[in-house]
C-alpha cells in the first residue's frame, strides 16, 4: 500500500449532525460489509453516546473514505458506524433520551420525512431547543480521497487491528 501522497488525501472537519443526517437519507453513507460488522450497540449504549453529545463532550473522530460516482460523491464509512447509526436511529424516533423522543420538526430534513409520512413522530417529544443543539453539534470527520479498495480495506485493518480492548479492571479504574 502506497501511502506517500495521503496526507495530500486526507481532510480533517467538523460537520453538523443535520447534515450528517442528509448524507443518510439521502444514501450518500455506504456502509460496506466486506468489513463492518453488525450494529453491537445496545439501547443504553447508545442513549449514552446521545447524552455526551447533548453535554458537548468530544467524541472520536469518525472516517470516511470519499468516492466518486458518475458526478456524485458519497462516502463509504471507514470507523464510525456505530456512532452514526445511534444518531440517525435516534432521529428516526427508535429509542429515546430521557425518555422523550427527537423532536422531528427541528430540522427541514426530519419535517419533510414527517410531513410525507415517511416516518412518524412518538411521543413524549423531547425539547426543540435540545434537539437543535444535538443536530448542530459538530461531528470529527475525517475523509480520505478513496484510490482502491484495497487501501481502504488496509486502512480499516490497521485501525481496527492495532489497539488493545481495555480490560475490566482498567475500565473500572476508569470509572
Amino acid at each position: 500500500m502506497d501511502m506517500s501522497n495521503l496526507n495530500s488525501e486526507l481532510t480533517i472537519r467538523g460537520e453538523s449532525i443535520q447534515r450528517i443526517y442528509e448524507f443518510f437519507i439521502s444514501k450518500k453513507l455506504i456502509v460496506n460489509r466486506r468489513y463492518q460488522r453488525k450494529l453491537v450497540w445496545s439501547i443504553e449504549e447508545k442513549q449514552a453516546f446521545i447524552d455526551s453529545i447533548t453535554k458537548g463532550f468530544p467524541i472520536p473522530l469518525i472516517l470516511f473514505a470519499e468516492k466518486q460516482e458518475n458526478s456524485d460523491k458519497r462516502f463509504e464509512i471507514i470507523d464510525g458506524m456505530q456512532r452514526l447509526d445511534a444518531i440517525t436511529s435516534f432521529i428516526n424516533g427508535e429509542f429515546t433520551l430521557k425518555e422523550k423522543y427527537f423532536n422531528l420538526e427541528t430540522m427541514a430534513s426530519s419535517k419533510l420525512l414527517l410531513d410525507q409520512k415517511l416516518i412518524v413522530q412518538k411521543e413524549p417529544i423531547l425539547d426543540q431547543q435540545l434537539c437543535a443543539q444535538i443536530v448542530n453539534y459538530l461531528l470529527p470527520i475525517s475523509t480520505y480521497r478513496e484510490t482502491s479498495s484495497e487501501n481502504i480495506d488496509e486502512i480499516f485493518r490497521r485501525i481496527n487491528s492495532n489497539g488493545r480492548q481495555l480490560s475490566s479492571q482498567e475500565l473500572r479504574q476508569a470509572g
